[in-house]
């Protein structure tokens, strides 16, 4: 197997395959020869091992042994953040201590590396934490990202994992007022991260976010304003016909929501049509999403 596969396929496989993800890595961390390499198995080690199967003693050991005998260096530096946090969650602290000091010799930046250990704290609270210290994890990290003068090194991070977070907090069953704003505002800062990092797609996305995140509790108004942003900046970009249909079922939930069933008809029909040559996963994926797009039930906080 290659490195490349196995990454890839781990991603691709990992919700559904987790246990098999992890052995693979176990037995093909020899692929790994550079910093660079480390740094993509040890992303995907503490996400499947630690964050899904919540092994954070399997993970630390993972990624520990990934990054033995590879030379200092700057690129080193997530890897070892990852590290610090599997060992963190498995009770190591001393070990958790040693990584973090490591990492922060090798990137010769304090704020960056404390940017990157909140924010994959934040990512690991998604399977072990709470709703409170998730997003009191991702505020303390925003914090100091407000106080860089150049925000470059970790906006697309910020980007990343505020979507993650977001998206986790959508799923829950229940949300107090606090946690719904806290909610919507980890979407809006997922969409100032991509303003400064990412491209159109990555902009249309980001309101289809927060679409979904008013959406989720009630905001009809707010959650059509943003899924119509998000046509236009297709429309104005060129064609994304996938993202299209997904925004124009987050249009037609907000418009049910407020009671306009002549337009919910219209953004379904308009999303059925591009839809409909799709097959397979994607398939599934957009009946589902339109089933409770139809839903549009309305929140009550928790």
């Amino acid at each position: 197997m290659e490195l490349e596969e196995l990454i890839n396929g781990g991603w691709g496989r990992h919700e559904a395959e987790t246990e098999v993800v992890a052995r693979e890595l176990e037995e093909h961390v020899g692929l790994v020869s550079d910093s660079g390499q480390a740094a993509a198995f040890s992303a995907l080690a503490s996400h499947a091992v630690g964050e899904h199967l919540r092994d954070w003693g399997r993970a630390a050991s993972l990624i520990k042994e990934v990054t033995k005998g590879l030379a200092d260096d700057p690129a080193l530096t997530s890897s070892l953040i990852l590290l610090g946090i599997a060992q963190e969650f498995a009770e190591d602290a001393e070990g958790a201590a040693q990584s973090f000091e490591r990492a922060r010799v090798l990137a010769r930046n304090d704020d960056l590396v404390e940017v990157r250990t909140r924010l994959a704290r934040a990512s690991a609270y998604m399977g072990v934490g709470t709703k409170e210290q998730l997003q009191s994890e991702h505020r303390r990290a925003m914090e100091v990202v407000n106080g860089m003068q150049d925000t470059a090194s970790v906006d697309r991070l910020v980007a990343i994992i505020s979507n993650n977070l977001a998206s986790h907090l959508m799923e829950q069953a229940e949300l107090t007022r606090e946690e719904a704003d806290g909610m919507l505002w980890i979407a809006g800062v997922a969409k100032d991260a991509w303003t400064r990092a990412g491209d159109w797609v990555n902009h249309e996305r980001a309101d289809y976010l927060i679409a979904l995140a008013h959406n989720r509790i009630s905001q009809w108004s707010e959650a059509l304003a943003a899924a119509d942003a998000g046509l236009a900046t297709i429309a104005a970009n060129g064609e994304e016909e996938i993202d299209e249909a997904f925004l124009l079922l987050a249009r037609a939930q907000a418009l049910r929501g407020s009671g306009d069933e002549e337009g919910t008809g219209e953004a379904l029909e308009r999303a059925d049509a591009l839809a409909a040559p799709w097959d397979g996963g994607l398939k599934e994926w957009y009946d589902t999403v339109r089933a409770r797009a139809l839903e549009a039930p309305t929140w009550e906080p928790a």
